[in-house]
């Protein structure tokens, strides 16, 4: 059993520091510079969440799978986990449809029907829709797809840890990471779009950054990952050529090998956090990040839900000064992120943490 590492706090910090600051751009003004690609690959924060969670989630697995109550006790701990800030974001998006927009219907309408939330789904009504879903201005909700991905996989992935022998696991998830390619080339012909949103959401098209991150505890509870001067030269010379191989794709052309590429270069960068005294975990154990990995849950939930009402109370406003956009730029980001971190600290005292205590 691998004993808590405070770095994988900062880890999880740093993806949701990518995925907010890239989400905080103004897409509609810098779109087209050279540098956007680039400012704008934060958005890859999610792939580090998905190569995080299964590194976690398979190691608690693997040590738990000898005990009599291991099904209820993983289901248990991950339903107070998720679900009291996912279902209450749920409510309040019913409140504003209902109370405020006033127009019920729109809670059960087609693809954009909030029973496709309810049920973990919303990634599927994202394929089928083949766009973004939307029911109100005051609760913006299509990001929770990736909450979806990672609770399809928590329903599958423990029968599979519990049914099969670590050494048949790791074949298994070696096969599942080097087969996303061509499951998201496969969707998109299905789908008859290139870069189909179905290839970005559907879970089956995500699950080689899970199995990578499943990949590494595997191999470190079976002690074949030796943190040893040689084996750290060599994941860190594989993560920069794979990082290499990263920015070209998102830079010079697309292609379904850029998430491949970005499972391998975030599981040698979460193997780098794991190594004592290597420069990627002194990153990750910077108080900074290891305080924003308490509450980023909150953080990537609320950043995407008012959207609309950071854009009206700080980019209108803000807009309407005149001043330089990278100064409005600069200020937007800063209160953008203060919002929603005000509001993942709330979420954290009054309604996740009671519940963790519950565990």
């Amino acid at each position: 059993m691998i004993t808590r590492i405070p770095a994988l706090d900062g880890v999880r910090g740093l993806a949701a520091l990518m995925v907010l600051v890239s989400h905080f751009l103004f897409e509609d003004v810098w779109h087209g510079e050279w540098w956007w690609p680039m400012a704008h690959s934060g958005w890859l924060g999610v792939d580090l969440f998905f190569v995080l969670s299964g590194f976690l989630i398979t190691g608690i697995l693997l040590d738990t799978k000898q005990r009599p109550n291991y099904f209820r006790e993983f289901y248990r701990r991950r339903v107070l986990r998720i679900f009291p800030l996912y279902y209450a974001v749920l409510l309040w998006a019913v409140l504003a449809i209902v109370v405020i927009d006033q127009a019920p219907y729109r809670l059960w309408t087609g693809y954009d029907s909030l029973g496709w939330y309810f049920a973990f789904l919303p990634n599927v009504a994202l394929a089928l829709k083949q766009d973004w879903l939307w029911q109100t201005n005051w609760a913006g909700l299509s990001h929770l797809w990736s909450l979806a991905v990672e609770e399809q996989y928590y329903i599958v992935w423990p029968f599979v840890v519990w049914v099969l022998p670590r050494r048949w696991l790791l074949p298994l998830c070696a096969g599942i990471l080097m087969s996303g390619v061509y499951l998201r080339e496969l969707t998109d012909r299905q789908f008859g779009q290139q870069w189909s949103i179905a290839s970005y959401v559907l879970p089956y098209c995500r699950m080689d950054g899970l199995a990578a991150g499943s990949l590494i505890a595997i191999a470190f509870r079976m002690e074949l990952l030796k943190v040893t001067r040689a084996g750290h030269a060599i994941v860190r010379d594989l993560t920069f050529v794979s990082g290499m191989l990263l920015f070209y794709w998102l830079v010079a052309e697309n292609s379904h090998w850029r998430g491949t590429f970005t499972a391998f270069f975030f599981t040698g960068f979460l193997y780098l956090a794991l190594c004592e005294k290597s420069g990627v975990q002194r990153l990750c154990n910077t108080a900074f990040l290891r305080h924003l990995g308490q509450y980023s849950y909150g953080l990537y939930v609320f950043h995407q839900m008012f959207r609309m009402i950071y854009f009206w109370c700080f980019r209108q406003p803000l807009e309407q000064t005149g001043w330089p956009l990278p100064v409005v730029q600069a200020i937007y980001i800063a209160l953008a992120f203060g919002a929603t971190y005000g509001c993942a600290r709330l979420s954290w005292k009054y309604l996740e943490k009671p519940f963790l205590d519950k565990k």
